[in-house]
């Protein structure tokens, strides 16, 4: 089949170095005509996607369980391009006297919305690891839910836009803390957890669980028209992921100083391979994401694990 003869398949991928092989097109596809876009900003590359503007798109698991659970029509290959643990992204002011999760209870935190699966995973952590629950917290939200949510007795939300970042208004006083998916940008803030690291290695060795908060995600009507499609996507992902793991082994790759002593951490306490895709290994990751989202309010119905992925392994 020659290139003139491939079916075109767009995808809104992440920034990161694990979609990158698929953007430079040091990956390509045998039978696809593989279009990738990265996307800085998630919101904008998973809005993109809904519209129609992408076949496929590295999508947000909140959502997409909570879509799913209303009977969207999307289907999910378990390619998890984006994991993060999250204990790191619980943020208060420098002064604050909120020192550990348990002083959370009655305060107010900023979060972008019900569906933003970082705070998803920080609110089941929360409730797992420290007893602290969601009804215990007052939370302010910058925008409305998108899905009419039926959210559990005695949760306590209000939406409330404001004006600047969610950092900047924490820092005006309007928040105690705030659970964001990235880093502020603003001066003046610190993590609730002082030795976070430490925190989330413990967890992991505890749990097994590196929490994922994307998979790639396709138009259901693009895999009724072409059903190669979510394999043929599984291998160009896994081919690309492979070569950002080759790449992080390479000291000279890197702008960090200390590439190879961070690599070598990582490898003793997450082993070879802690961006593992496929059903097989990420079972209790799923299985607890799953859990989370029923608990929260996300889902309609009950989801499984079938139903959100085709089963592929690598």
């Amino acid at each position: 089949m020659n290139d003139s003869q491939k079916p075109r398949l767009s995808l809104a991928a992440g920034y990161h170095l694990r979609a990158r092989p698929l953007c430079d097109g040091r990956v390509k596809m045998k039978d696809f005509e593989l279009d990738a876009v990265p996307f800085e900003n998630d919101g904008e590359g998973h809005d993109e996607f809904l519209s129609g503007k992408f076949d496929t798109g590295e999508f947000s698991l909140a959502n997409y369980c909570a879509l799913k659970s209303r009977g969207g029509p999307y289907m999910a290959i378990p390619v998890f391009p984006n994991r993060k643990f999250r204990h790191s992204y619980i943020f208060v002011p420098e002064n604050s006297s909120l020192r550990e999760p348990g002083q959370l209870k009655g305060k107010k935190v900023g979060i972008p919305g019900w569906l933003n699966t970082c705070g998803l995973w920080v609110r089941g952590i929360l409730s797992d690891e420290y007893d602290v629950r969601a009804q215990d917290i007052h939370w302010i939200s910058t925008r409305p839910a998108k899905l009419n949510l039926s959210l559990p007795a005695g949760i306590r939300i209000d939406v409330v836009p404001g004006q600047g970042s969610l950092a900047a208004r924490m820092l005006q006083g309007e928040f105690d803390a705030i659970i964001v998916p990235d880093f502020p940008e603003e001066k003046g803030w610190r993590r609730l957890f002082a030795d976070s690291k430490a925190v989330e290695q413990d967890f992991f060795r505890r749990t097994g669980i590196f929490p994922t908060s994307h998979a790639i995600t396709f138009h259901s009507s693009y895999l009724e028209k072409y059903p190669a499609a979510a394999h043929a996507m599984f291998d160009a992902c896994l081919q690309a992921k492979n070569l950002a793991l080759r790449d992080d082994a390479d000291a000279t790759y890197s702008n960090f100083a200390w590439n190879r002593q961070v690599w070598e951490e990582q490898q003793t306490v997450l082993g070879p391979d802690p961006w593992k895709f496929g059903i097989k290994g990420n079972e209790k990751v799923l299985n607890t994401l799953v859990r989370y989202a029923d608990e929260q309010g996300l889902l309609a119905k009950k989801v499984m694990i079938a139903d959100l992925f085709i089963q592929i392994d690598e």
